[in-house]
């Protein structure tokens, strides 16, 4: 038997989308390791690998590879032979920062673990329920916003008029609340809720004493229960209601003529194979289990979720005038979005 033929596409191709992503691996497994191991506690100052090593009680030849490899990719900023946090590790990685994101590395871990378990979760083996992660996803969130684009969030809705006239203020699906809270220390007279479901406003309450607010809850579903009336802003923020119709309509009937409608979310584009990152997003959505939630097809979607096209037209029918509409990354650029990150503000005109 001969020998086949040369092939037509070398498989140098081929060997290089394996290494790519096994590189990235590779980084993803020193980074929770050196997490796992506090080294960003222990980096304040500086400190030779060979202290490190008996600190951490690893092998001094693997110390000094963590740490050189953690200075490339900027975590570890180095000075002759001693290293330390670099100021991005220190604000982020260092336990005794208030901007600490160990809650986002946990469910970032989780996620690895669902995508390691692929062919079963592919097959109905769903690990992951988000139903049951309602505590660690507020977490999350609270830390993406306070060191992301809370700041701006709420220097754009302090700026304007009505928010400097408003008496009362609700945000739905508020979660940590930090929006909220923010809000009611520029205008302390402002009476302010957060609605959530029954198990999340008991995560609101932690924060709203955490931060000493005066801030109150509402529990309840928005897709069943009632917001209240008599509100002069409703404000929205990455949450299900957030695209939704019907909740709309339910915001509509609890603002007053001449209120606003804040909504912040995830619009995703209509089509959907432009970009490799939203099929990667879309087909991760699918590997969780979010029944309760009536989860749509789209990452960050559910059912009767309407593109933002649609979403503003329908806001616009129901007696809004869209007064605005910005991409997220526009107004922050240090915030956790992507390009299909909008913050649209409408007015209830009738």
């Amino acid at each position: 038997m001969d020998l086949p033929k040369r092939p037509d596409v070398p498989y140098k191709e081929l060997e290089s989308i394996f290494e790519n992503s096994l590189s990235q691996l590779k980084i993803f497994y020193i980074l929770k390791s050196s997490i796992d191991l506090r080294l960003y506690d222990r980096l304040k100052d500086y400190k030779s690998f060979e202290e490190i090593s008996d600190m951490i009680n690893i092998k001094p030849t693997l110390s000094y590879y963590i740490l050189e490899i953690l200075t490339k990719i900027g975590l570890v900023e180095k000075k002759d032979t001693l290293y330390k946090n670099s100021k991005l590790s220190n604000l982020y990685l260092n336990s005794d920062s208030q901007y600490y994101k160990g809650k986002s590395f946990i469910l970032t871990t989780e996620k690895v673990n669902m995508w390691e378990d692929l062919m079963d979760t592919m097959k109905g083996d769903i690990k992951k329920n988000d139903n049951n992660h309602f505590p660690l996803i507020i977490q999350v969130m609270g830390e993406n916003s306070i060191s992301g684009d809370l700041y701006d969030v709420v220097k754009l809705i302090s700026n304007l008029d009505e928010f400097k006239k408003a008496k009362r203020f609700l945000e739905i699906g508020g979660g940590h609340g930090f929006y909220t809270i923010a809000l009611s220390n520029v205008k302390p007279d402002l009476e302010s809720f957060v609605f959530d479901l029954p198990s999340v406003v008991v995560e609101t309450k932690r924060y709203i004493e955490k931060y000493s607010s005066k801030v109150k809850t509402i529990a309840g579903d928005f897709y069943t229960d009632s917001f209240g009336e008599d509100f002069d802003i409703i404000f929205s923020s990455y949450n299900p209601s957030g695209k939704n119709p019907d909740v709309a309509k339910k915001v509509y009937e609890s603002l007053n003529v001449g209120g606003l409608f804040l909504t912040k979310q995830n619009f995703p584009s209509e089509n959907e194979g432009d970009d490799l990152e939203e099929l990667l997003a879309n087909f991760e959505w699918n590997l969780t289990d979010l029944t309760n939630s009536k989860k749509g097809k789209r990452s960050f979607t559910f059912k009767k979720d309407l593109f933002l096209r649609d979403y503003l037209l329908f806001l616009e029918d129901l007696g809004f005038e869209i007064l605005n509409s910005y991409n997220v990354l526009d107004l922050s650029p240090n915030a956790i979005a992507t390009v299909n990150d909008k913050i649209v503000i409408a007015k209830k005109v009738k």
